[in-house]
Order: structure tokens, then C-alpha cells, then sequence
């Protein structure tokens, strides 16, 4: 049991480091939804396959009473239990589990021992009914609220009930499960105590005394840190209640609807490490059937961006020097040279674990100092006149263009500058993700935990003790940064990379057959507008700047549209402005699939622009074609007016040339290529 908890802490501190350093591609789960036995109808589960809905969870709510009265005959439970299989199997849609009744009478654990008879015996005569549905799982709960001071003898009454019941369960071939309890303190009023299975600890504790064929449910809404639970029932869980809250109440806010504190990036790379295998089941609601797959699909790519590894993606996106200085072979006078400064900001690590008590602490612990940072700068301008590797990665990075704007540097003072550039950024990043300093955007792009956090500041001082032992520059400060963005889930910059692939493959294969003098733009850019609502994927708004696009491409005027926008508004919305925009133009306006490229990364117009005009360069699209901004009056005088001033303050220069009025929605302009470069203060859209 010591090893299993040792084990948990390294799971728990390092989440999303574990799932996304597999290989492969994690599957997507089966989606489904719990619903009571007499709702279920065939017009509800056509609608529900139609939607993308593979399994529902049945309640058995309604057949008996807070005394253990049934409310019908057998024969009426019977003939309901009958209609709703053939709805189900009809549909298409497997019953995957069964939710038993609970109360505070409906309690397995009842310490009174003609009562918990008396509960067993009821859940034996639903069994029958439950028997017509043939259900894979059947869903238990442990207790409800307890007495003070009677846990041991209610989980041996537990025990006692899981015993008696799990071999009529076997027989019917199903399986049988114990659901973890909401219990953020132990007591609850004055004189009761939170239900069994309401910790981490006391879960294992239970499951170990419980058949080894009885599995876990485990309620994402009843625990603070749900992937902590995933994490320590391992191959044990089985299935899952899908529901946001805050791990204090029972909130069961629907997932995408923003209300809750779960991280689903968490959850879904704790659930892909354990290799669960069951359905994505909802306890929560909304009120669009199609709303259960939309959320599932957004929280899949914030978990899992479009790529088996985002962590590669997120260096090179942010710090494309970084990365390759890190890996790169370098000489023993340059490993002599930079021995002391590596000592001692190992030594700085290792006093902050030891001294630090808060996020600000930990955030200067990682700091590169100004002299540190130029120290640096010295050493591989030393080490660029001695070694072919370094003096090829400078030359990539200018074929690339990467940092356009300083190609005219000579080599050594371009290695200077955008090393130092780096460095400040990756400070940045320890500012505004540890500390929790404002970034450019704080309303959508703040530090996601809030002050009070306990288990932030901890991951982050393991990671120091980690690092402190094995520290290398500039390695050990560019890996920390990006392991600082993946706790947070801030994998934006790498979500949906490559960009000619995945929801734009059947575009960028388009250009090739492109006759662009057929056109007066090359392309129609639709900026995107985040719903200020959670629950919303598409904004209004939004929705209106597609149509008007849809109508200037059915005319004729650029072969493509380009929608452009991030997972932006509100703050860690699981839904893409441009994936939304794209689905609506393709599945609502019909626009062709392969005439519309997602930009799935800008966080404001400047930068829907700039990412627009990125692409233009790197597909090859014509550049000496204008870009048509189809938008609304208002965003239309943002655009000619206060964005020239908010672009020079953010960018540094204008990203568009020659710009012109069309009307009073609509604006052209020539993309330039200044747009190419780099920039890292802002790591969601570097």
C-alpha cells in the first residue's frame, strides 16, 4: 500500500506529461448518458444514435419508495423494463449499466441488520427486472450518510451486502460496481458523517476488502481532483458518472458549460493511463442531445490536441532555438564554459526546494537572470565559430524564416538576438503560469489555479527537486516552461499541428488545383467571436460573419474561407472558434469541406491576420492576391481604426499592407511577411 500511494504522487504531480509522452493515438471513447427506465422511448433513442450516443446508463428510479415500497407490481416494472430494451436495442444503443436505487433507507451498509436484509432483499426483486435489460454493469452505492463513528462497522455491513449480492449479478452476466461518494470533510452537520468511499484513500481501502470481481464507478463529480481516484482504481474502474463540479456539492454541471473546476485534460490523460476502456457517460444534461458529442470531441483536443505528442510541438512552436541548443552536440570547451553557470542555477533549484513556500518563490527559482541569460548568449557565440551543428541550426531557422524580422542580422548577432528573445519569454512563461502575473489577455489566458491551491505549488517544487539533480542549459528552463504550459493545459499552440492536415488536409490538397485567376481574392477570412456563455459553441455573431462569408464564396470571389480563432472566450472554453465556424459552414451552409481552412490558434484580430497570412506564405497561396475580411460594422471600424495602435504594441508592426474599404462589413488588404515571426509572449499563439 505504501509503494501504490508513492506511485499515485508521481501520477498525480505529472499528468499530462504521463499520457502524452505514449506512443499512438489514444481512441476515442463511446459516449452516453444516464437515464431513468420509464424515459426511455424510441423516438428519444433514435434521436440519441442519430446524435452519436453508442450507450445509455438506465436509473431505476421510481420503483420503490424512502421506505422500500414498490410502487407497482412486478408485472407493470416488467412491461416497462421490456419497452425500454426494445427502444434501446432498436436504436442501436447497448444498456450498458444500471443505476440501483439509493436513500438513506436504500443503504447496503445499514448497521441495523434486519434493515440491510431487508435492502439486499429489494435490490433482489429489482434484479429481476433489471435482468430484462442485460446490462454489462450494475451500479451500486456504498452507503448514504453515516452516524458518527460507525465507519468500520458500515463498510463490514458493506461487505456483507457486495458478498451477498455480486453472485446473482454474475449470473445474469453482468458486472457489479461501487460508486466513490462526495466527502470533502468527513462530518456533515452535527450529528452525521459523509457516506462511505468518500476519499482516495478510503476507496482503495473498501475495494481491497471487496471481491476482486467487483469493479469501480467512479463520479467525477464527487471528489476535487477526479484523476487522483482514476489514477489509484487503476484497471479496476470500469465505468464513469460524466459531470462537472466543484467537489463539495453535488453540482453536476454539464462538462462544457464552464461552471465546474474539474481539468478534463487531467481526467482524460489519467483515464487514457489506466486504459479504461468504458463509455464517456454523462450524470449531467443539456438540454441538445448533439451537445453530449460536441463537448466530448473539444475536451478530447484539449486533452490530446490532434497529434500522439504535443510536447515536441509545443517547444518548437514557442522556442524553436531552444529546443535544438537543447539537443544539440556541443564542444568541450563549450561544456567547460558553461559549467559554472549550470552549477549554480542547480544550486538556486535546489535552495528552492528547500526554501520556498509560495508560487512567486518557485517562479524566480526558474528565472534566468539578465546576466545569467547574456552569459549564455556568450558561450554559444563562442560555440558558433567551432561547430558546424550550431551554425546549420541557425541557417534552418533562417531558410525558415522564422524570425523574419531580424534575417538581415549576421549569424552571430542573429543567434544573440533571438536566444535572448527566448529566454525573456520562457521567464514569461514562469511569471504568468507560476507566479500568476496577468499574460496579454488575462481574462481568457490567466494561470488556471487559483490562489489557494495546495497542489499546484507542490507539483511545481517536485519538479524543481527533480531537476535541481540533473540541471542543463538552456534545457533544464525550456523544459520546465513547457511542463508549467501542460499543467495548466495550455496546449493551444499545439493543437491541430501540422496545420495541412487533419480538418484542413482536404483544402490544402484543393490548392494544387486552384486556377486563382479565376478569382479576385484569394481567400475570404472570417475572424471568429467567442460566446461569452459556456455553453455555447457558436456564438450568434459568429454565426452571422459565416453566412455572409458563404454568400461572398457562393458568388465567386475567392476559392476558399478561412475561419480564424482559438479556444479563446470564456477562460478554458473546450470549444475552437474555427473548428465551430467550419462545422456550421460545411454541415449547416453547406459550404464544400475542402474549400474551408481552420486557423485554430489567433486569440485576437491581430493575430487572425497574422495566422492568416502565415498560412498564405507557407501553403504557397498567392500572396499578391488581397484577403477579403468578412466580418460585422463593428469589428469593421476596429479594424481601420484602433487595431493599427494595438498591433504595433503587440506585434511590434503592422500585419497587413495596402489595406482598403470595401463596404461597411467588409475589408481588403495584402498580406506581408513580417507575419512569419515568432513571438513567444504570447506561448497560446506564438
Amino acid at each position: 500500500m505504501i509503494y501504490l500511494r508513492k506511485g499515485l504522487l508521481l501520477l498525480l504531480l505529472f499528468p499530462c506529461t504521463m499520457a502524452v509522452a505514449q506512443a499512438g493515438f489514444p481512441k476515442p471513447l463511446r459516449l452516453g448518458f444516464n437515464i431513468r427506465m420509464d424515459k426511455i422511448t424510441p423516438e428519444g433513442m433514435k434521436a440519441a444514435k442519430a446524435a452519436g450516443i453508442d450507450c445509455i446508463e438506465v436509473g431505476m428510479g421510481g420503483i420503490v419508495d424512502t421506505a422500500r415500497n414498490f410502487l407497482k407490481a412486478d408485472e407493470a416494472f416488467l412491461e416497462t423494463a421490456q419497452k425500454a430494451r426494445k427502444a434501446a436495442e432498436e436504436a442501436g444503443i447497448q444498456i450498458w449499466s444500471v443505476h440501483m436505487p439509493f436513500g438513506k433507507n436504500i443503504d447496503l451498509s445499514l448497521g441495523d441488520e434486519n434493515a440491510r436484509r431487508a435492502v439486499v432483499a429489494m435490490h433482489t426483486r429489482i434484479l429481476k427486472y433489471v435482468a430484462v435489460l442485460d446490462p454489462h454493469i450494475i451500479l451500486f452505492h456504498p452507503s448514504w450518510y453515516l452516524n458518527r463513528n460507525e465507519r468500520p462497522l458500515r463498510k463490514r455491513q458493506l461487505v456483507q451486502s457486495v458478498q451477498e449480492l455480486d453472485p446473482m449479478i454474475k449470473q445474469q452476466g453482468a458486472i457489479m460496481v461501487i460508486e466513490n461518494m462526495l466527502g470533502p470533510e468527513l462530518r456533515h452537520g452535527l450529528v452525521r458523517e459523509r457516506p462511505l468511499l468518500r476519499t482516495v484513500e478510503e476507496a482503495v481501502e473498501v475495494m481491497n476488502l471487496l471481491p476482486g470481481d467487483v469493479y469501480s464507478a467512479i463520479d467525477l463529480n464527487h471528489i476535487k481532483y477526479p484523476e487522483k481516484l482514476i489514477l489509484a482504481m487503476g484497471q479496476r474502474l470500469k465505468t464513469l458518472h460524466v459531470a462537472d463540479g466543484t467537489g463539495r456539492e453535488e453540482n453536476h454541471y454539464f462538462p462544457c458549460n464552464g461552471k465546474g473546476e474539474n481539468n478534463w485534460v487531467a481526467i482524460l490523460q489519467a483515464l487514457d493511463q489506466v486504459g479504461y476502456d468504458g463509455p464517456f457517460l454523462y450524470e449531467s444534461h443539456s438540454k441538445n442531445v448533439a451537445d453530449y458529442k460536441s463537448c466530448y470531441q473539444s475536451l478530447y483536443a484539449a486533452a490530446f490536441g490532434t497529434g500522439a505528442n504535443l510536447t515536441p510541438t509545443l517547444e518548437q512552436k514557442n522556442f524553436p532555438l531552444a529546443q535544438q541548443l537543447a539537443a544539440l552536440q556541443t564542444s568541450a570547451a563549450f561544456q567547460t564554459g558553461i559549467q559554472a553557470l549550470t552549477q549554480g542555477y542547480a544550486a538556486q533549484l535546489r535552495q528552492a526546494v528547500q526554501n520556498c513556500s509560495n508560487r512567486a518563490c518557485y517562479a524566480t527559482a526558474l528565472r534566468l537572470s539578465p546576466e545569467l541569460i547574456r552569459q549564455i548568449s556568450d558561450a554559444w557565440v563562442k560555440e558558433y565559430a567551432r561547430n558546424t551543428r550550431l551554425k546549420a541550426a541557425v541557417a534552418g531557422l533562417k531558410k525558415k524564416e522564422t524570425y523574419y524580422r531580424q534575417h538581415p542580422l549576421k549569424d552571430t548577432a542573429y543567434l544573440r538576438w533571438v536566444w535572448e528573445a527566448e529566454a525573456g519569454n520562457i521567464n514569461r512563461i514562469f511569471s504568468i503560469y507560476i507566479k500568476g502575473d496577468a499574460p496579454r489577455y488575462p481574462k481568457i489566458d490567466s494561470i488556471r489555479f487559483n490562489a489557494k491551491d495546495n497542489a499546484y505549488p507542490k507539483a511545481i517544487q517536485a519538479y524543481l527537486d527533480q531537476a535541481a539533480g540533473n540541471a542543463t542549459l538552456p534545457g533544464t528552463p525550456l523544459h520546465a516552461a513547457i511542463r508549467v504550459l501542460e499543467l495548466n493545459g495550455r496546449y493551444e499552440s499545439a493543437r491541430f499541428e501540422p496545420l495541412n492536415g487533419g480538418l484542413n488536409n482536404a483544402p490544402y490538397r484543393q490548392l494544387k488545383k486552384t486556377k486563382w485567376n479565376r478569382y479576385t481574392y484569394g481567400l475570404i477570412l472570417v475572424p471568429g467571436l467567442g460566446p461569452e456563455d459556456p455553453s455555447v459553441t457558436l456564438d450568434s455573431g459568429g454565426a452571422r460573419r459565416c453566412r455572409e462569408a458563404a454568400v461572398l464564396y457562393k458568388k465567386g470571389l475567392a476559392p476558399f474561407i478561412v475561419v480564424s480563432g482559438g479556444n479563446v472566450h470564456p477562460f478554458l472554453t473546450p470549444y475552437n472558434e474555427a473548428v465551430e465556424m467550419k462545422r456550421y459552414l460545411t454541415g449547416v451552409l453547406g459550404i464544400p469541406e475542402n474549400a474551408v481552412f481552420i486557423e485554430p490558434h489567433a486569440r485576437h484580430t491581430t493575430t487572425n491576420i497574422r495566422n492568416t497570412n502565415r498560412m498564405i506564405y507557407r501553403f504557397k497561396i498567392p500572396a499578391n492576391k488581397p484577403v477579403l475580411i468578412a466580418t460585422d460594422a463593428s469589428q469593421t471600424r476596429y479594424i481601420r481604426g484602433t487595431m493599427t495602435k494595438t498591433a504595433l504594441r503587440d506585434l511590434g508592426y503592422l500585419p497587413y499592407s495596402n489595406m482598403q474599404e470595401i463596404n461597411a462589413e467588409q475589408t481588403s488588404y495584402y498580406p506581408n511577411k513580417d507575419c512569419l515571426q515568432t513571438d513567444a509572449t504570447d506561448p497560446l499563439d506564438p
